[in-house]
């Protein structure tokens, strides 16, 4: 069902990013990339250090915000856009699954636990900022 002003799944992307602050994001199907990427890193074995951990994964913050918003849901490709979201909303589940808990209070499901593995640098970010112990990919 389209929206009775016209407005797009992009378009009302953009608004949604905008109020949130977030400025370079300007494509709903990039942002589906770029998680769905960080998810495989992920399972992978990401590499880079927690800060970075943490800044890539805030893109499932800003889906989170147009998932939820009220006119992104009534645009014509939303359910497309949700089940692609999905897709990797379920394979991230199963990872961190088998992950350590660090925020069991966390309303947001993807903060509450961490993969179980990672690149040898996230690996030792994590021992040291969190006192976790990952399995370290080789």
């Amino acid at each position: 069902m389209t929206r009775p002003s016209g407005e797009t799944l992009k378009s009302a992307f953009i608004r949604v990013a905008r109020a949130a602050g977030w400025k370079w994001s300007d494509d709903p199907w990039r942002s589906c990339e770029g998680w769905r990427d960080f998810v495989e890193e992920c399972a992978e074995g990401y590499e880079m250090d927690y800060s970075e951990y943490l800044n890539d994964i805030s893109v499932r913050d800003l889906l989170d915000l147009a998932l939820n918003d009220e006119a992104t849901q009534q645009t014509e490709k939303f359910r497309d856009f949700l089940a692609a979201v999905q897709r990797a909303d379920d394979a991230f589940r199963d990872l961190i699954a088998r992950g350590p808990e660090i925020r069991p209070e966390e309303p947001r499901w993807w903060m509450r636990s961490l993969p179980p593995h990672g690149g040898e640098e996230f690996v030792r970010d994590v021992q040291e900022r969190l006192h976790v112990r990952l399995t370290k990919i080789t």
